[in-house]
């Protein structure tokens, strides 16, 4: 089930989110939470697990490829993950 929802937002994010691939911009901006939320599950999921790692050696190379991924999943542009954004 759908529901309406009427947002005010920046003229760039406005600009950013007609830039993307789609028919009309709730499309858009639906598809865009859709994969917010995926990467927030996936790195709670990651921190939950860090914090059952054994040794000392363990947390910090884990530590660092959540850094890693961190900044992989936001980093990329638009047109790279245009085909991850169709769900």
């Amino acid at each position: 089930m759908k529901e309406k929802l009427s947002v005010t937002v920046e003229q760039s994010l406005v600009q950013f989110l007609d830039s993307l691939p789609g028919q009309s911009r709730s499309e858009k901006l639906e598809k865009v939470l859709r994969r917010f939320k995926e990467v927030s599950e996936d790195l709670d999921l990651r921190h939950a697990l860090s914090r059952q790692c054994p040794s000392a050696n363990d947390r910090e190379e884990h530590e660092a490829w959540v850094r890693t991924m961190e900044h992989d999943q936001w980093s990329e542009s638009a047109g790279a993950i245009s085909g991850r954004l169709n769900s």
